[in-house]
């Protein structure tokens, strides 16, 4: 069954203001996850601090807001720890590790600045070496240019699900299942891919992932989670404990114990009303179906994708559906994405990424709630800037 666009795009009133196609940045947020961050917050102006004045209504909403997250990612609620984003959901992994001069650690060459800067700092810093393993189209050429690299100073593979920039969709269960067998840890950057599609975090097999409210999850900026296997619980080291990561604190005595389960890596405070937006959101993209939505996706990712071949654009992102998501980046020759990204906000009023780095040109996020006419516009803008500018 296709999905009623027109009925979810009434959801984003943003819309009403441009043609949006930055949501790999952050997301716009729909009425009831709105809704959802603006009643709590209006409770804790008119009632208090709920935790405090009514704590047994607050704990019991905020294990719920959990479990809702968990349900969505089919894991354990033990296995997730509050975080504030990938960010720092990653740099939680690398402190808890004990890094030897040597050591390797393997990336793609596309990665975000929240897993890149931190492995920089760390090969300055400790010493460890960092290898960038170039993305390519095929799956099996994937594999084997990471597993090339895979020897007994290999200590961490650390992944973006769908890389940032070119938007190329990883073969990450492969990957992992491969580190695995070699006793190599993975971490998996989930920022572009949580709520594209259903998500079982543990049947992708990594043994770290970093997840976040405000992209492909339609929350507010900003609140992330760090999911830790089960059997990896023991893996990493507890470097900073502090208030919420204990299961016991006797102030007397100076004894305590953290807490079993992955909150031991989380200390506060956090804003729980972020928290229970993405709760919400969890809720209003289970009801839209995320299977529906992928399909919805796939289409106009693909739709994308042809139009601008027929153009003679430089597509950067895969051209198969099953090696990209939502994000498709191309380039016009002889035009800079900046310039292509203000001309198109300026005469168009299509709000659209420059790419940053790498190659020039543009990315643009296929939300569910494009419009094929919007797509039509894009190519428009597109077509006349390339005339206007001698570009064949």
């Amino acid at each position: 069954m296709e999905l009623d666009v027109a009925r979810f795009r009434a959801d984003f009133p943003a819309l009403d203001n441009y043609i949006w196609m930055q949501n790999g940045g952050v997301s716009i947020t729909p009425t009831p996850v709105a809704q959802e961050h603006a009643e709590r917050m209006r409770e804790l102006y008119e009632r208090g601090p709920m935790h405090i004045v009514y704590p047994e209504e607050e704990y019991a909403r905020r294990r719920q807001s959990m479990e809702a997250l968990a349900r969505f990612f089919s894991c354990a609620v033990e296995e997730l720890a509050l975080m504030r984003g990938v960010s720092e959901a990653f740099q939680t992994v690398l402190r808890g590790l004990d890094w030897q001069a040597g050591d390797r650690v393997l990336v793609s060459d596309d990665e975000e600045a929240a897993v890149l800067l931190p492995l920089l700092h760390l090969r300055d810093i400790r010493g460890i070496e960092l290898i960038r393993v170039p993305v390519v189209d095929d799956a099996d050429e994937q594999v084997a240019l990471f597993e090339r690299h895979f020897d007994a100073q290999t200590r961490l593979i650390a992944l973006s699900h769908v890389t940032t920039d070119r938007g190329f969709r990883l073969p990450v269960e492969r990957l992992c299942a491969a580190a695995r067998a070699r006793g190599i840890l993975s971490f998996v950057d989930m920022a572009h891919s949580a709520g594209l599609w259903p998500q079982s975090l543990p049947d992708i097999g990594c043994d770290f992932a970093g997840l976040l409210s405000y992209k492909w999850m339609y929350a507010p900026y900003a609140a992330g989670l760090l999911f830790v296997h089960r059997e990896r619980l023991d893996a990493l080291q507890v470097r900073y404990a502090g208030g919420r990561s204990q299961e016991s604190l006797d102030f007397e005595r100076g004894v305590y114990r953290l807490r079993a389960s992955a909150e031991r890596f989380q200390y506060g405070p956090w804003s729980w009303p972020l928290v229970h937006a993405w709760a919400r959101s969890a809720q209003y993209l289970t009801s839209i179906g995320v299977s529906a939505i992928w399909r919805r996706t796939e289409h106009l990712a693909d739709l994308l994708k042809e139009a601008l071949i027929g153009v003679g654009a430089q597509l950067y992102t895969p051209l198969a559906g099953e090696r990209s998501a939502a994000l498709v980046s191309f380039g016009l020759h002889g035009i800079s994405g900046k310039l292509l990204s203000q001309e198109l906000e300026s005469r168009w009023n299509i709000v659209v990424k420059a790419l940053p780095h790498g190659p020039e040109g543009l990315r643009a996020s296929m939300t569910f709630f494009l419009l094929e006419d919007e797509i039509d516009v894009l190519m428009e803008g597109l077509k006349n800037l390339a005339k206007e500018r001698g570009v064949r």
